[in-house]
């Protein structure tokens, strides 16, 4: 099983997506920024490096959202959300091709991964988000 935290950042009622590059594995989809834990890393730190790399920013790991297990064909992942309301730094497009800020209503009108699906009808289901 894989180990891969995601953040949910939030600004103005909004929430950060971004879709996955030509270059990155299931490109064209949309996904929460994240990636996957490096041995002898602890969550949060994994959690800063991978908003450092994909999007070059110096991010504060807030709370923990959820968790689950989610089983593509080939693969387990274990997938953690944190919320991430602070950061610094300019967006950078080194995972993603596009990013956007969009209001949870807005979810519906994006292709996502499908292990996302269940964080996203979370998402949905919380009203103070």
């Amino acid at each position: 099983m894989i180990s891969v935290l995601a953040a949910i950042i939030r600004k103005k009622n909004k929430i950060l997506i971004g879709r996955r590059a030509p270059h990155e594995r299931a490109p064209g989809l949309w996904e929460f920024p994240g990636g996957k834990v490096e041995r002898g890393e602890t969550l949060e730190e994994c959690l800063k490096r991978e908003l450092m790399e994909e999007l070059g920013i110096k991010a504060d790991v807030g709370n923990f959202f959820t968790k689950y297990e989610y089983k593509y064909p080939h693969v387990t992942y274990q997938l953690y959300f944190y919320f991430v309301d602070n950061f610094s730094g300019e967006l950078q497009y080194n995972a993603h091709d596009k990013l956007e800020w969009i209001g949870i209503d807005e979810f519906k009108k994006y292709d996502f991964l499908p292990g996302d699906q269940p964080v996203l009808d979370l998402l949905c289901s919380q009203v103070d988000i």
